[in-house]
């Protein structure tokens, strides 16, 4: 007997009776998933984990389904696009077996229909849009699915998530079963830590891609260099390329130069997120069923959206971690067991070697399936969110303080007192108002207009969401959306350098008049968030920097040369357990390749003044005393104030919360990173070496490339 015998006949047959073989994964979590058991399910993009789940959870409640027909699992996935791609996924298979399928997103809602899903595939927002309207469609929800969780883990919508499932498992009278899918990550165990809580009983089965990476690394100095490469590549029929980068505006440049081209132009799609859904989703259907085909994406493309077999990745610039690195090469081949990648460093990169240095960690890791470890992050942002939207839902009438400790009950860090702290911060923001005798709370002024505005339902960081500005029929520009809260119809703006009078509000546009009063004009807000590379990356740097294995088979020629002039020399004089400093006439620079929060912490608790860091360096007047370094992350509290970087993308919430807990939430990417530790503990241990100004150009500046 296997494990495939533990499922319903019917429901084997629909979902693997085209399969010769099932994997590994999809027998081993058969058994736990039809006993109602929950499952965090890890493995490789590609492997088959939704239908892994999802036939055993069918399995187990189908006779409930055919007999009740009532709506018996939530699917929630992270994007818009992955729901629409699930549906498509899994129309067939649950209709050969009388179940309806159904979504609910902003772009659609089949619980308006007049046959209510079987099974709903939705977002977390959308979850919250649900139970703010109380439906009671949600009351007989049997089991819930949790899909690339990766995305969320450690993150406000994460948070969001796993206060929402609390709010369902409380509208329904039985315990509610849950799977979690994720790509792989570091501990599997601390996906169950996050969304569901520690003392939430879970299997965890986790699986290492079953297939190789043949990849090239090379350096394009300008784009006519990218163009000629791209070129070679389409001029063969039937193939499909997938381009990474990191921004839309890169994304821009990169398709106008290549449009020039009369060979890429017929090719050539561009896909990021502030493009129109319309637009987005033909791009997919029309690189889905192309043969031949080159886009240009940003991380819109990662996640699982089924866009057909892809022949090669080509990752234009090094991404911020190790888990984006691997979603995106994870796009290709993904029906053969080889993945074909090409990694570029751009023509816009200084710090050549260094990138060069990165992109091999990344494949590294990416080939022998390490991951960072960081420890679940201790947030409240999403906590303000959960509570404004459920007073909100409840039209104004009083709830008891009780309410929103039974929300968080399953996570150990939010205690009583901190909702108190956190209701009471509300309470002076005008955002909710305390009942005079009673300790109740209700909603006030500034969540009603944030409920009009459809903003109560979102942790989104406030630098990535934007509104139109329109003046008439034309569109002027966009600006961040938190700029909603602060204008109202006939106040006066500052925008392009004129004065506008606000005509209209919506969601999602802002009309403008011109108007020749300057009186009190209301200036936008913008962020530009500080980004900072992983540490887990620079100190794999470091290591590779020190170790002798040979990387020559991963470069083009005449980079890999580049790539060993460097690296040769420097190896003569350095080692793994020295910090290499280089002493000016009045400072000293020391290469630490510790990022650039662990270069910034070590400069403060050593009360150095007047420092500068980068990812790779600390320059300081005076000496570091590297041996008097705790290597233990909480005994730097005494600086934490100061590590504290507002500049950080929030969301709305986080904005909203006690300047104490906006400060903790930060210090997590500093206590629970395991990188920081290691990078400490290097530090501590290591023997500063002094070296010469020939050497240190090595580190900080390159030559060029003949």
């Amino acid at each position: 007997m296997t494990p495939v015998d533990l499922l319903n006949k019917k429901v084997a047959t629909a979902f693997y009776g085209s399969f010769t073989s099932v994997r590994q994964s999809q027998q081993d979590v058969i058994e736990p998933l039809v006993n109602g058991d929950n499952i965090v399910l890890s493995s490789g993009t590609g492997s088959g984990k939704t239908e892994a789940v999802v036939a055993p959870i069918i399995s187990r409640y189908y006779h409930y389904a055919v007999v009740k027909n009532e709506l018996f699992l939530v699917y929630i996935s992270p994007t818009k696009a992955l729901v629409n791609d699930l549906f498509k996924r899994l129309y067939p298979p649950l209709t050969s077996l009388g179940l309806h399928v159904g979504i609910r997103h902003g772009d659609r809602d089949d619980l308006k229909t007049k046959r209510l899903p079987n099974i709903l595939i939705t977002t977390p927002e959308s979850l919250d849009v649900i139970l703010f309207r109380k439906d009671q469609c949600l009351n007989n929800v049997k089991a819930i699915i949790l899909d690339e969780v990766h995305i969320l883990y450690n993150t406000q919508r994460g948070l969001q998530l796993s206060l929402l499932i609390k709010r369902l498992q409380s509208v329904i009278s039985h315990k509610l079963q849950w799977a979690a899918l994720s790509a792989t990550v570091g501990e599997v165990s601390f996906v169950r830590d996050f969304l569901m809580g520690p003392e939430d009983k879970a299997d965890f089965f986790s699986y290492s891609s079953e297939r190789s990476i043949d990849c090239e690394i090379r350096h394009i100095r300008h784009l006519s260099e990218l163009q000629y490469l791209l070129e070679r590549l389409m001029k063969n029929n039937n193939r499909k390329l997938l381009l990474f980068a990191d921004s839309r505006k890169e994304c821009e440049r990169l398709s106008s130069s290549l449009s020039s081209s009369d060979i890429l132009a017929p090719f050539l799609l561009v896909h990021y997120s502030s493009l129109s859904q319309q637009v987005r989703v033909e791009t997919e259907r029309k690189f889905e069923s192309s043969k031949s085909a080159l886009c240009i994406a940003t991380s819109t493309l990662e996640l699982g959206i089924d866009i057909g077999d892809i022949d090669a990745v080509i990752i234009w610039g090094c991404p911020d971690g190790v888990e984006s690195f691997m979603q995106r090469i994870g796009r290709g081949n993904r029906r053969s067991n080889k993945v074909n990648v090409i990694c570029l460093v751009p023509d816009y990169i200084k710090t050549v070697f260094l990138e060069l240095l990165k992109f091999c960690v990344l494949l590294d890791s990416s080939v022998k399936g390490v991951m960072p470890r960081k420890a679940p992050y201790e947030l409240y942002g999403s906590v303000a969110q959960q509570c404004l939207s459920i007073l909100a839902s409840d039209e104004g009438s009083f709830l008891k303080t009780s309410h929103f400790y039974d929300l968080t009950e399953h996570l150990p860090h939010v205690c009583r007192s901190a909702i108190d702290e956190l209701l009471n911060e509300l309470e002076q923001k005008d955002y909710v108002k305390k009942h005079d005798f009673k300790y109740r709370y209700a909603a006030y002024e500034k969540l009603h207009k944030l409920k009009d505005l459809r903003m109560i339902y979102g942790n989104i960081s406030l630098g990535s969401r934007y509104v139109q500005i329109n003046h008439e029929s034309k569109n002027l520009g966009e600006v961040p959306e938190i700029n909603l809260l602060k204008l109202r119809r006939g106040c006066v703006v500052r925008f392009q350098g004129r004065y506008w009078r606000v005509k209209n509000l919506t969601p999602s546009v802002i009309y403008l008049k011109p108007t020749d009063s300057k009186k009190k004009p209301v200036d936008f807000t913008y962020y530009s968030g500080t980004w900072m590379a992983d540490p887990f990356i620079l100190n794999n740097v470091w290591k590779i920097l020190n170790s002798d294995r040979n990387y020559n088979h991963l470069f083009e020629e005449k980079i890999g040369v580049f790539f060993n002039t460097i690296r040769t020399p420097l190896r003569k004089y350095i080692e793994e357990s020295s910090i290499p400093y280089y002493r000016s006439h009045n400072s000293i620079c020391y290469f630490t390749f510790g990022g650039q929060l662990v270069n910034r912490a070590i400069a403060l608790i050593q009360n150095h003044c007047n420092f500068e860091i980068n990812d790779i360096s600390i320059v300081v007047s005076s000496p570091v005393h590297w041996d008097q370094l705790s290597d233990n992350p909480q005994e730097y509290e005494s600086i934490f104030p100061k590590l504290f970087d507002k500049a950080l993308s929030q969301s709305l919430f986080q904005m909203l919360l006690p300047l104490n807990m906006q400060l903790y939430e930060y210090l997590q990417y500093w206590l629970k990173d395991e990188a920081i530790f290691s990078i400490l503990s290097r530090l501590k241990n290591s023997t500063p070496i002094e070296i010469s100004q020939e050497q240190a150009i090595l580190f900080g500046f390159e030559p060029p490339i003949e």
